[in-house]
């Protein structure tokens, strides 16, 4: 018992977490549970009371799930009785799940550890598992946003589906505008209805610094580029897959688009079909973070930061006023969901840990 106190006291410490961290967390005292949420921000550390104005008293409550509850209780003159759960206003609010099962949930969809196997490992069923994940894939579009100045990018757009018919040059599907930063795995791709330099040239603003040399093939759309202020480099593909004199090529986003497809249609062709967007979302969020392997107190530091604060600076982690996902948890923001995948940050340093090797 002191070996795994000890060990989970040394997690804290580095602030990294892996799956046995979490089921210690699930099989442990409630109190800890409460404690290690409010550590990470998760969970508001204290509240006012709205009736007195005067800090709430977190008490132990044995018929809840969590074991504790936010109380303020006064007799005489304004006397009330008010108490507050202590998932109001954060990410475990709309959930039936026990705190550390959103947490494990979420560590098994990065490790993308089968639906049959969460069925059974978290007494769950299949409809739950499905919902869960299709809600981390959309989450992942909302999660990539432009970062700081790019130094090259290369552009490209790709069509996703097949001729029709099997045969001739026309493609039925989704067609997909896209960049990558060399020297990182920083990315960007959109589903277009066009090609035309309008549409291409404001998505290129949205998520490539002004200044940022752009390398791409001689597609008209992209001639713009330079009135834009972007360093703009071509490459013919018709004579040349690598440009003999500057040197400029593309070979870095024609290799994604190979690795995309083939993860795609690894998932089955109907079922990425019906939801292209949130898979494409979730193929950026792992070429980002996929290769991490252990939760990160910074991660969640830099996840807080992207949550409206309603209640106060002690609760980092309220849920949103706006909300574009529609889904069986009820009118929850994609940031709640913003916050469940940005959770799981892991350092790919340290020892990787299988959940089935528990």
């Amino acid at each position: 018992m002191s070996s795994r106190v000890d060990h989970r006291a040394a997690e804290m410490q580095a602030g990294l977490f892996d799956l046995s961290f979490l089921y210690g967390l699930k099989n442990g005292p409630k109190r800890d549970v409460i404690d290690f949420c409010m550590k990470m921000d998760l969970i508001a550390k204290e509240y006012v009371c709205p009736a007195c104005d005067e800090k709430m008293e977190l008490s132990e409550c044995s018929t809840l799930e969590d074991g504790f509850i936010w109380c303020c209780r006064k007799y005489g003159q304004n006397a009330h009785h008010i108490k507050r759960s202590v998932r109001k206003g954060s990410w475990f609010e709309c959930s039936h799940l026990s705190m550390p099962e959103v947490l494990i949930f979420t560590y098994l969809w990065v490790k993308k550890t089968s639906n049959e196997w969460i069925v059974d490992e978290m007494n769950v069923s299949e409809p739950t598992v499905v919902d869960w994940k299709s809600f981390c894939r959309e989450v992942c579009v909302d999660m990539i946003i432009r970062g700081s100045k790019k130094l090259v990018v290369e552009i490209d757009e790709s069509k996703f589906g097949k001729r029709k018919y099997h045969k001739g040059k026309r493609v039925e599907g989704k067609c997909v505008f896209g960049g990558i930063e060399r020297g990182s795995k920083e990315s960007f791709f959109c589903v277009v209805e066009d090609r035309t330099a309008e549409t291409l040239i404001e998505i290129t603003k949205k998520y490539v610094e002004p200044g940022t040399t752009v390398l791409s093939d001689c597609w008209k759309s992209y001639r713009p580029l330079t009135e834009e202020g972007y360093v703009h480099y071509t490459v013919n593909h018709s004579v040349n897959f690598k440009d003999p004199i500057t040197g400029v090529h593309t070979n870095g986003i024609e290799g994604t688009w190979s690795a995309i497809k083939a993860q795609f249609w690894s998932q089955g062709t109907k079922k990425v079909k019906d939801e292209f967007d949130s898979y494409l979302g979730e193929y950026m969020w792992r070429r980002l973070y996929g290769g991490q392997w252990r939760f990160s107190a910074q991660a969640l530091e830099a996840a807080a930061s992207c949550f409206e604060t309603l209640g106060g600076p002690q609760n980092l982690f309220n849920i949103h006023s706006s909300s574009k996902l529609v889904s069986n948890l009820r009118n929850c923001s994609p940031y709640f969901y913003f916050n469940l995948i940005s959770f799981i940050y892991f350092n790919s340093i340290h020892r990787k840990v299988s959940p089935f090797s528990l």
